[in-house]
């Protein structure tokens, strides 16, 4: 009993200096842990109220570029979201739906100028792809062939495959390249199921029949 009684009185002295030595450091601890899952937690909410937000003005934004169009809404919830929402995906959305509203309304330099902010530096590698293929789209009509064909030289994945192969044969095309031209759209037919994309491929090889 009196070694048990001393290993306590022991024990209770070494806690003792270790609480004067670590006790202040240990609170400072235990109070930045409590303070960090509380941050966690409402840093969590903010986000989650963030992410809420720009869905809804998303949503905005794809309702304004639907059957019959509003020009002024698409571009007041693209504004919303390359404000309040810049360094997420949302605000390539933004750049990408204001470059389809430049380039109807013929303001090829615009339509450019949003699809290059999204090419260069874009939140994910699909943003870059359609970004690249609808920049170097733009391009062409504006007769910079080098820059078009600059766009689409790089590898895409099978889902754009298709749509560089036709703008190929476009700047192929364009240039009176004949064989290169039908070559590039026999493979962006390959690549294609059958749907209005296709058919337009097949008119433009068509077209070529004569040359």
């Amino acid at each position: 009993m009196a070694d048990y009684i001393r290993d306590e009185e022991e024990q209770a002295e070494r806690l003792k200096e270790w609480w004067q030595k670590n006790g202040t450091a240990t609170i400072v601890v235990i109070v930045l842990a409590i303070g960090s899952m509380i941050g966690w937690r409402q840093w969590q909410e903010h986000s989650s109220g963030q992410a809420a937000e720009a869905s809804k003005v998303y949503e905005s934004l794809v309702a304004g570029l639907g059957q019959g169009g509003d020009a002024d809404q698409v571009r007041s919830a693209a504004d919303t979201l390359l404000e309040d929402f810049e360094s997420t995906a949302y605000a390539d959305y933004a750049r990408l739906a204001l470059a389809k509203l430049a380039a109807d309304e013929g303001n090829l330099n615009g339509a450019a100028e949003q699809l290059k902010a999204v090419a260069e530096d874009a939140a994910s590698k699909e943003l870059e792809y359609t970004a690249r293929v609808r920049l170097a789209r733009v391009q062409i009509e504006q007769g910079d062939l080098d820059a078009a064909e600059q766009q689409i030289s790089r590898t895409f994945p099978e889902a754009w495959e298709a749509q560089a192969l036709e703008l190929k044969g476009d700047i192929a095309g364009a240039r009176e390249k004949w064989d290169a031209a039908r070559d590039a759209y026999t493979g962006a037919l390959e690549a294609l199921d059958n749907g209005a994309a296709k058919d337009r491929v097949q008119m433009k090889l068509d077209d070529m029949k004569s040359l």
